[in-house]
């Protein structure tokens, strides 16, 4: 019984080529496009999503002790290029939180605001899970997942990884 369950719910294969993209459950491979990026709360770097933690250090008896005080996943809509053709991306879940309620936060917790963020680029390889539709004539993709396949293929003019052009750099002056 549990075996049947498992193949009817069953995720469909991977497809990185447009043509193979069908109506219905998708999990689909491409390079994440945007033209109006997000900017992350912590950092302000331009991305296509990011998942932040605000955590409150309280002094305890005998040490510093955190407490969970924001977590957020934030998704902007997205083009995903793929071979032979791009699909609109828009999230299920886009989220709400932004950089002006991280400095809210930071004026209100002060030293004792601890805040991380991980970010998705763009020009970052993703594999997507989500309903594809039919829209005026284009595919929409309502994503329900998303997970990084290869950090960045940072196109010319994206911001990228500052420690991996840094080490670029660095490369290059030794030569």
């Amino acid at each position: 019984m549990k075996r049947a369950l498992k193949a009817f719910f069953k995720d469909p294969e991977p497809v990185s080529d447009f043509g193979d993209v069908v109506s219905g459950l998708n999990v689909i491979d491409g390079i994440a496009r945007i033209e109006e990026p997000l900017l992350s709360p912590v950092r302000g770097q331009n991305c296509v999503a990011y998942f932040y933690q605000g955590f409150a250090m309280v002094q305890g008896a005998r040490m510093p002790t955190q407490h969970k005080i924001k977590q957020a996943e934030v998704y902007a809509p997205f083009d995903l290029q793929m071979d032979g053709g791009t699909i609109r991306v828009v999230p299920v879940r886009p989220g709400d939180f932004t950089r002006e309620e991280h400095k809210e936060l930071s004026e209100k917790y002060g030293q004792n605001l601890r805040s991380t963020e991980d970010v998705i680029l763009p020009g970052a390889r993703v594999r997507l899970k989500g309903k594809v539709k039919e829209v005026d004539g284009g595919k929409v993709l309502r994503m329900k997942t998303i997970a990084v396949l290869d950090k960045q293929a940072v196109a010319a003019g994206v911001v990228g990884d500052r420690k991996t052009r840094k080490a670029k750099r660095r490369k290059k002056k030794r030569k």
